[in-house]
């Protein structure tokens, strides 16, 4: 345990990494990661560049680090739902905390649309994507063990492949989870169903396709 003033400078420099990312993520969500620049950010977090560049070295950095928050803030909300019960009830549970998470922060799905998209071929650098993919791996890795536990207790289809089943939820959860987030005024005028009703449909859809047919 640090002294008083060590753990008033760790509260101080985590108060300016959340104002720097906090301003980040508001522009990226106005402007598009193409149109902002660090002049933009440090008028809006109302810091100088000097400031910044104590805990930042590029864009880059600030929007991984604003990403892998959002991640995390999905892994603890995971964290909470998944305990004690079965294979299937877990992967309810993990599609329940998508709806919850799109329910109470549907722009952090607009902030992840934007990502992916910013950077759908390459990574900027070899330390970020290291850092993000360790981090994607361990999501995907939860999935995996949810099935292969499911398997086992009885409650998931045999037959269900762990590995690819896990890729192909990750990508339909989120992927749809975004794409709702992005599109939530247009589908609320073109759309003849209410997006959360959507979500609830697919994630029971997708829960009852793996549901083993019988109790083992």
């Amino acid at each position: 345990m640090g002294t008083k003033w060590e753990q008033e400078l760790d509260q101080m420099r985590y108060s300016r990494r959340k104002q720097i990312m906090d301003a980040t993520f508001e522009l990226v969500l106005e402007k598009g990661l193409m149109d902002i620049t660090i002049v933009d950010i440090v008028k809006k977090a109302e810091i100088s560049r000097v400031t910044l560049y104590k805990y930042y070295n590029s864009i880059h950095e600030i929007v991984f680090d604003i990403q892998l928050k959002i991640l995390n803030e999905l892994s603890e909300l995971l964290d909470e739902r998944l305990k004690g019960k079965n294979g299937l009830e877990k992967l309810k549970d993990y599609f329940a905390t998508f709806i919850t998470m799109f329910q109470t922060h549907p722009d952090h799905f607009r902030f992840a649309a934007i990502f992916d998209q910013y950077y759908q071929s390459s990574y900027p650098t070899l330390e970020l994507e290291e850092r993000y993919q360790s981090y994607t791996k361990q999501g995907i890795v939860l999935i995996e063990q949810i099935i292969d536990e499911g398997i086992h207790d009885g409650s998931i289809r045999k037959g269900t492949d762990p590995i690819m089943m896990a890729q192909i939820l990750s990508h339909i959860t989120m992927g749809t989870t975004q794409r709702i987030a992005v599109r939530s005024e247009i589908y609320k005028t073109e759309s003849k169903v209410d997006s959360e009703e959507m979500l609830n449909y697919l994630m029971t859809f997708l829960a009852s396709s793996l549901a083993a047919d019988q109790p083992q």
